[in-house]
């Protein structure tokens, strides 16, 4: 089973890398690196340059469930649970639309979680909220005694703002 990469892989002498914080990759000149964290010597080189991507775009909420379950996959296989836990975290906290889009990926997503909260013994609890940015500069304030934007339906059934 190990021929194909299947099972569990022995990290021994080598303590997970601490949680649920996610590590986040850094800006380099190639792209994003681990280098210089905790994760860098659990991976090859090229494992951790895929990771690298994977784990930006989690940082940066992609709305594509492979880039969740391919960062968890790789962070479970190096024994790295506490990390592949928070990846999962942050895909269960992406609005509700996002998920109901992919629901194979969310079944097998929650299962890995499940998997991963028995073996690492956490608690279930609520995933926790990813911090949202606010466009402050970019927001037109509104008139003093103008109403709210009412939608109203398109030719095409959308619903659009006038």
């Amino acid at each position: 089973m190990a021929l194909f990469g299947v099972g569990r892989r022995a990290t021994h002498g080598r303590e997970p890398v601490p949680g649920p914080g996610l590590v986040q990759p850094r800006r380099s000149l190639d792209g994003w690196t681990l280098e210089g964290t905790a994760l860098e010597d659990r991976f090859d080189r090229e494992e951790l340059r895929e990771l690298a991507t994977l784990l930006h775009g989690v940082g940066a909420e992609m709305r594509t469930a492979w880039t969740y379950e391919r960062a968890a996959d790789l962070l479970e296989r190096a024994g790295e649970r506490p990390q592949a836990l928070a990846v999962v975290e942050v895909w269960f906290a992406l609005p509700e639309e996002v998920r109901r889009a992919s629901p194979a990926a969310t079944r097998s997503l929650g299962r890995r979680r499940q998997r991963l909260r028995s073996r690492l013994g956490t608690p279930a609890a609520p995933a926790p909220a990813i911090p949202t940015q606010t466009r402050t500069a970019l927001a037109i304030p509104a008139k003093p005694g103008t109403p709210p934007p009412v939608p109203s339906k398109s030719a095409t059934g959308q619903i659009t703002r006038k």
